[in-house]
């Protein structure tokens, strides 16, 4: 199953449980510097596909649920909201316990 099938699953309400952690490590990640010059220019094909992709998985079921259809922000605009989401949560006195909250993990909204 390739990452964008899990996302389309989880665009159409499914819900996953990790069985064991086995599953959650990956230990053939590299750093950007070690790969092959191939690698990069295979991954700039595959962000082509994938925003193809995500705009048919908008066409079919109406949901945007990671907004990743939104336009991109630059990296000054991410920084700023990030502080803008530190403040916002020391004010209210949330901790990292309290930002998890009442929603729960793994539920579906």
């Amino acid at each position: 199953m390739t990452m964008s099938d899990v996302y389309e699953m989880f665009v159409a309400g499914y819900q996953f449980q990790v069985l064991t952690p086995l599953f959650t490590v990956h230990w053939g990640l590299q750093n950007k510097k070690s790969r092959p010059a191939w690698r990069e220019r295979q991954n700039n094909v595959n962000r082509k596909y994938f925003e193809v992709f995500k705009r048919e998985v908008f066409a079919r079921y109406h949901k945007d649920p990671l907004r990743m259809l939104l336009p991109k922000k630059s990296p000054k605009q991410q920084q700023q909201q990030q502080q803008q989401q530190q403040h916002a949560a020391g004010a209210v006195g949330l901790g990292v316990a309290g930002a998890v909250g009442a929603g729960g993990l793994g539920e579906k909204h």
